[in-house]
């Protein structure tokens, strides 16, 4: 019996979606290091898909002047992550943030220094729930 070409293009299809969901988990990222499960930012002990969007909760990640924030994909899925906020990138210039940067299992990026106070957004343009915010202290 021969399969139709569609048929086997949506089997390659939805295993292509489902196979890492059944993969053994990736390891945790350090803790100096913030992590990220298939729809959020891990922050601490607050998961980005235990949030309450609609209340405005989001993760909060609080630093210094100065310092820099790192990120560890520990997740199967890609993420494209940058300065925004429910999936929609800003025009780079705000925060320390490269307009976007893409981030395959087990990649890590560390963003430059912050160096101006203020309060930022970040989010995954593949992922829009996935969103957390950065308050920079003088």
């Amino acid at each position: 019996m021969r399969f139709p070409r569609v048929f086997l293009s949506v089997l390659l299809v939805i295993g292509g979606i489902l196979l890492p969901a059944l993969a053994r988990p990736l390891a945790e990222p350090p803790p100096e290091m913030i992590g990220m499960d298939h729809d959020g930012y891990v922050v601490g002990t607050i998961e980005q898909h235990e949030h309450d969007e609609e209340a405005g909760i989001v993760p909060t990640i609080t630093i210094h002047v100065g310092d820099v924030i790192s990120f560890q994909n520990n997740s199967r899925w890609i993420h494209v992550v940058g300065p925004g906020d429910k999936g929609l990138l800003e025009a780079p210039g705000r925060g320390a943030m490269t307009p976007r940067t893409m981030m395959q299992e087990n990649d890590r990026y560390t963003t430059p220094p912050w160096n101006v106070p203020g309060v930022y957004m970040i989010t995954c343009t593949v992922h829009p729930q996935m969103n957390a915010k950065v308050v920079v202290l003088a």
